[in-house]
């Protein structure tokens, strides 16, 4: 393949990219990370803070979703990038083929939601890409650089730490002779893990807390999970290319005695193989596979000429499949799901912005809220205002239990968005002076919204915040915790 043809193609991969960022709508994720971008921190309740930083400084030059996207477009390149640069100097026109691989597997083609996947992926492809670099350098402030690059993943998502066992696992299995090489990861990354670790240790624990306890308990043996898994791996590589490799699988070990190769295939399948582990007590989703799933793909130098070119070939043709249909659905009218019993829920999550418009239109000063993370994000970012959680809500993004103080509400007026038409406002009743309801319609889906007036904070503490408080703010003993805002504020009234 000629330079020419490879420049086409990366032109016909960013053009996809472009079109299906430019038409899929928000989701209740990206709109909940908005919130993170304009409330900077050290950290956040799910994860550590990089994906909030980067859109903080992305925010005041607009929020278009196009906008906020281009963070993960421009991340979906790097893998096709580097494993261009990894090949460039041994086989040129191979290296363009495999960069090429990289570009157009499926998950890349799609995958342009900026979420703390984003910043994850970027700094582990790149810890790896300049770890390999330093190792055939000898150069020690590579190593550093890696290391760093590697602390800049772990504040991005604690997946990142499979990615340092499979260092781990490299320099004292694989490469023994330089296992020194270690003590230069943990000086570069150490400072970024203590970050997290200081954040925490002055907010309750918060992301510690949601990754290894609340996460933890959910398990027991699924095979499906495991099944599920499976499938993961299978469309992340695609069939094809998985195939062609096995029937070249004789010639893996030649290809693995050479070092960059080796460190990539190690640093790839090492987590991917303990996911496979783990996999049977968990729900499997392809953020599992993202941050590592390039690094392997060199293994995919063992193939002829000819393979190449057809995995190559029908990848490009799956990612034209993916877009069209993506792209399509995004702009079929939404009115083809009114039959469906979830449809009040995808006007809200696909037509929020009307859904805002109607809302907001009932007091434009008002203090509006939701029963759920996603939706009120989705509010908030469409109306440029804060929308609160009202109630026990889940586990899942308590963001707002660092922005919503309930005690400064006493005696206020709240507007609560409730997903269906009709609904017992009746529950609502021993928490205000006086309720009533308002219904609004959008694309044919009803909507009650309680008006809730005279905000009574004592009863919304015995009842909703006393169980949150024993749900989701009981830490074990072995987290040392200085400080907790939520408990100070709530629990010692």
């Amino acid at each position: 393949m000629t330079a020419r043809q490879a420049l086409w193609l990366v032109a016909l991969a960013l053009g996809l990219r472009l079109a299906l960022a430019a038409v899929l709508p928000l989701t209740g994720d990206e709109a909940y990370f908005v919130v993170w971008g304009r409330n900077p921190a050290l950290g956040y309740y799910d994860h550590p803070p990089m994906i909030g930083w980067w859109l903080a400084a992305l925010l005041p030059w607009g929020d278009h979703p196009l906008w906020l996207r281009m963070p993960a477009l421009l991340v979906s390149l790097v893998p096709g990038l580097l494993l261009y640069l990894l090949f460039r100097h041994e086989d040129p026109e191979r290296a363009r083929l495999l960069g090429l691989l990289g570009l157009f597997l499926p998950l890349f083609t799609i995958g342009l939601i900026s979420s703390t996947d984003t910043p994850l992926i970027l700094f582990s492809l790149l810890s790896a890409y300049v770890l390999h670099r330093a190792l055939a350098a000898g150069s020690r402030a590579g190593y550093l650089l890696a290391g760093v690059l590697l602390g800049l993943a772990l504040l991005s998502k604690y997946l990142a730490g499979l990615l340092a066992l499979a260092y781990a696992v490299y320099f004292l299995f694989w490469d023994r002779g330089r296992w020194r090489v270690l003590f230069y990861l943990v000086a570069g990354s150490l400072p970024f893990f203590l970050i997290n670790l200081y954040w925490n240790w002055n907010h309750c624990g918060y992301n510690i807390l949601f990754n290894f306890v609340s996460r933890a308990q959910d398990g027991g043996f699924d095979a499906l999970n495991l099944a599920t898994y499976l499938l993961v791996l299978a469309y992340f590589y695609t069939p094809w290319l998985l195939w062609f490799v096995w029937r070249r699988r004789r010639d893996l070990r030649e290809r693995l005695q050479g070092q960059p190769h080796r460190l990539w295939a190690v640093a790839g399948l090492v987590p991917l193989g303990l996911l496979l582990l783990l996999a049977p007590f968990k729900s499997a989703g392809l953020h599992w596979v993202a941050p590592f799933g390039a690094l392997p793909l060199v293994l995919a130098m063992v193939l002829a000429d000819g393979e190449l070119r057809r995995s190559l070939r029908w990848m490009a043709y799956f990612a034209l499949l993916q877009t069209a249909a993506l792209g399509g659905l995004s702009l079929a009218p939404i009115e083809w799901l009114s039959g469906h019993p979830r449809y009040a829920s995808a006007v809200i999550n696909l037509k929020a912005g009307e859904v805002a418009r109607e809302l907001f239109a009932l007091d434009p000063e008002g203090r509006f809220m939701t029963g759920s993370y996603s939706r009120s994000a989705l509010l908030a970012y469409h109306g440029r205002r804060h929308v609160g959680v009202f109630g026990g809500g889940s586990r899942y993004g308590r963001q707002d239990d660092l922005l919503t103080d309930f005690h400064a509400l006493e005696g206020e007026t709240l507007y609560i968005l409730i997903r269906r038409e009709t609904a017992d406002i009746d529950e609502y009743r021993p928490l205000f002076g006086q309720v009533r309801s308002h219904r609004i319609e959008v694309y044919g889906a009803g909507f009650t919204v309680l008006e809730g007036s005279g905000f009574d904070y004592e009863a919304y503490r015995e009842t909703v915040i006393a169980e949150v408080l024993e749900r989701h703010y009981d830490p074990p003993g072995w987290l040392p915790i200085r400080r907790c805002a939520f408990v100070e504020r709530y629990a010692q009234d």
